[in-house]
């Protein structure tokens, strides 16, 4: 990788931390809007390339959270253990999902809830919602800092490997994590890879762009990491649209019950080609306000991806959400899959 300044090359990574906080906030928006999703009345996909841009969109916001991974394993990989890392990442969750619960109970003095809400507010339910919003890695309330916290909880193990072994085994173990996530594309119904295994994959990418990229460098040119982009994206769009017409063969296979996680190597893919492309990014003409508007943004991007995926940020969403599709249509019609 060109040699370039530390406070450069992380001024461009802090702009891809923005660009990755906006693809997981148009994701959550995709999700959460049905006529973005093409949906019918029961929420079920409809056949079509809608669905299938659609959901490549819900896609892409795993691009953004492959970015947060690849930048962890990034600048960890060559740092130690603390367990304040892990205090400030729980602290930060916290803060948000805590301001999001609060502005939910106030609102809902004024404003009468939905009904996939309102039993999750009141009774016995109520202090499991609490207790999910703010120790979600003891009780699995959501899936990302879970998966967060579980990876820096294994990066000093992940950081001896790449001490030890030979980059050839690196790349390797990159492979084989990568055909864990296709496995269940094979038509099989279980599978090695979940959430922690997808970020552990992240990590070792990123890691291994931090020690081992300088030695590939001169063999891959800007215009192959656009075509693995391109290319990636185009393949996101035609599995999405095949998986929707629910053909036989993709009904054998169970590929319409697998197209919102699409095929899962490829954000990582995108991910880790766009990472590589803004560290090649000239910034140097970013300066005094623009210098420090983008640093003090991107600090609060990883909490804000956070942030959306805390259980009390899930109600406000839904709320929200139903709140406007009621007084728009007159009627609304949400299920919502506890956790």
């Amino acid at each position: 990788m060109a040699k370039e300044s530390v406070k450069q090359r992380n001024l461009n990574i802090e702009v891809l931390r923005i660009i990755a906080m906006f693809l997981i906030v148009a994701c959550h928006a995709t999700l959460h809007l049905p006529w973005l999703l093409h949906v019918d009345s029961n929420l079920d996909f409809l056949p079509g390339w809608k669905s299938a841009l659609a959901y490549a969109v819900v896609q892409y916001g795993q691009v953004g959270v492959s970015i947060f991974f690849i930048i962890s394993g990034y600048f960890l990989v060559r740092k130690a253990f603390v367990w304040q890392r892990i205090f400030k990442t729980w602290f930060q969750m916290f803060c948000y999902s805590f301001v999001s619960l609060v502005i939910v109970l106030i609102v809902a003095r004024f404003v009468a809830l939905p009904d996939s809400i309102a039993p999750l507010l009141s009774g016995d339910d109520f202090g499991r919602t609490v207790l999910w919003s703010t120790v979600p890695f003891i009780y699995g309330s959501y899936w990302f800092i879970t998966a967060y916290i579980c990876l820096l909880l294994l990066a000093p193990f992940i950081n001896c490997l790449f001490k030890y072994l030979p980059r050839q085994y690196m790349t390797a173990l990159i492979a084989l994590l990568s055909f864990f996530s296709v496995w269940i594309l094979l038509g099989g119904r279980t599978t090695p890879w979940n959430n922690v295994v997808y970020a552990i994959l992240g990590y070792v990418t990123g890691g291994w762009i931090r020690l081992y990229w300088q030695e590939v460098n001169d063999k891959i040119r800007t215009w192959h990491l656009w075509g693995i982009i391109i290319f990636s994206t185009s393949l996101m769009i035609i599995f999405n649209h095949y998986a929707a017409d629910r053909t036989w063969l993709a009904t054998i296979l169970g590929w319409p019950e697998q197209i919102k996680p699409g095929i899962q190597i490829l954000p990582m893919l995108i991910g880790a080609a766009l990472f590589i492309l803004f560290t090649k990014l000239d910034m140097t003409n970013i300066q005094g306000f623009g210098h420090a508007l983008v640093l003090k943004t991107a600090s609060a991007t990883f909490g804000i991806g956070r942030g959306l995926r805390t259980f009390s940020w899930r109600l406000s969403e839904r709320f929200l959400v139903c709140s406007v599709l009621r007084s728009v249509r007159g009627r609304w019609s949400y299920t919502s899959q506890r956790r």
